[in-house]
């Protein structure tokens, strides 16, 4: 038995006290499957760079009511969790995080589990985030559509994302309309869209726009200009990415 035991008391003569939970490092390997039952560990840390890795949780009618797992992923993938019968759980212990998932209900096969997570490896006060920055000037002088500044570009774990970009702009002409959007692979963000218009012919200023975006872990942000006449020049820059929760209700 590799859960706790605490205070068992055997005949009235011999009592014994807690035990400590076992802990299993595990390799991930490419499709690779952890299949848990009755007698596995209380804890498993996860290692390597395989692909597709998932962990399939017991038949809930074995177990007892509070019994748990913690699956720690110092791996550099995403792993999915699965119920006892094959059916998905959730798919994002992502890499540097802690999940614990807790058995609330045990009447069914799948049960009812309650989960949390955390994240570890040293990310400021436990916040997922991502960055991305450059002082190269882009230049726009052509076209009017939505175009990709160049490295304004992040592929997050998934989740939801608070995402804030900020870009110091030069455009060389009056009454330029300039358009910043947030874009998920090549699909608009609506809400995102923000429009300035110069005032003069060598107009300076900051453009910045946000949104909340839920991601898939294989999803991309871009963040998009466009002008609808003459020079566009984009200086200094930068968007931030903070994750707010794992993108589920």
């Amino acid at each position: 038995m590799t859960h706790i035991i605490d205070s068992t008391l055997i005949e009235g003569n011999v009592t014994h006290g807690s035990l400590s939970p076992a802990l299993t490092s595990t390799p991930t390997t490419l499709n690779g499957t952890l299949t848990l039952t009755l007698i596995s560990g209380f804890a498993h840390v996860f290692t390597g760079t395989a692909t597709g890795f998932k962990i399939v949780l017991p038949n809930a009618t074995t177990l007892t009511k509070g019994w748990r797992f913690d699956f720690i992923n110092q791996s550099s993938q995403t792993i999915t969790v699965y119920y006892a019968d094959g059916t998905t759980f959730f798919s994002y212990v992502i890499p540097a995080s802690r999940v614990a998932v807790l058995l609330e209900d045990n009447i069914t096969t799948n049960g009812q589990w309650i989960r949390w997570s955390t994240l570890t490896g040293g990310t400021a006060s436990g916040i997922l985030h991502y960055d991305a920055s450059s002082d190269t000037p882009f230049t726009l002088s052509t076209g009017t559509a939505d175009t990709l500044i160049t490295g304004m570009t992040l592929t997050p774990a998934q989740g939801e994302y608070a995402i804030w970009y900020q870009g110091s702009i030069e455009v060389t002409g009056n009454n330029t309309v300039v358009r910043t959007t947030i874009y998920k692979n090549t699909t608009l963000v609506a809400e995102s869209l923000r429009t300035i218009k110069s005032s003069v012919s060598t107009f300076f200023t900051t453009h910045i726009t946000s949104g909340i975006v839920t991601f898939n872990g294989t999803d991309v942000l871009e963040i998009r200009v466009a002008r609808d006449t003459n020079t566009l020049t984009i200086r200094s820059r930068s968007v931030i990415m903070i994750r707010l929760g794992d993108g589920t209700i």
